[in-house]
């Protein structure tokens, strides 16, 4: 609709798709700044109503021995995925922390998807049974 209003606008300096496509950026930036601006008047607004945002804000509680054991959880979790081969662990990081498809990992390894599903196949069950002795302890 934009591009209609202003077509006689158009110099012929750009190809027209370059222009139009300009005009539709431009629209999604100033809605994209519109929200933004929104977004940060409701928190103002918030904040003189109801006496200040962090009261609107569920209470944080800290617990010192929940920060022990998650550390203590997170140091198993490292020298178990140490204790899998250089293979098996690379799959699994790029399938399960960077959410990369097979067909992908498939690539960037040089290997075929099958030979990247049995290698997180093997991976899991190896990494399962590293820390087995995790699900008995809670």
């Amino acid at each position: 609709m934009k591009g209609w209003q202003r077509l006689q606008q158009f110099q012929g300096e750009s190809s027209f798709t370059t222009w139009m496509t300009r005009i539709v950026i431009n629209l999604c930036l100033d809605q994209l700044r519109k929200q933004k601006r929104e977004r940060a008047e409701s928190i103002e607004a918030l904040d003189e109503e109801s006496g200040g945002v962090e009261r609107q804000m569920p209470p944080v509680t800290f617990n010192p021995t929940e920060r022990l054991e998650r550390s203590e959880l997170r140091q198993r979790i490292d020298r178990a995925m140490e204790q899998l081969s250089y293979e098996h662990r690379t799959v699994l990081v790029l399938h399960e922390f960077e959410d990369m498809e097979y067909k992908e990992i498939a690539r960037v390894m040089g290997c075929s998807i099958g030979t990247v599903m049995s290698r997180l196949f093997y991976a899991r069950r190896r990494l399962a049974a590293l820390l087995a002795d995790l699900r008995n302890e809670s």
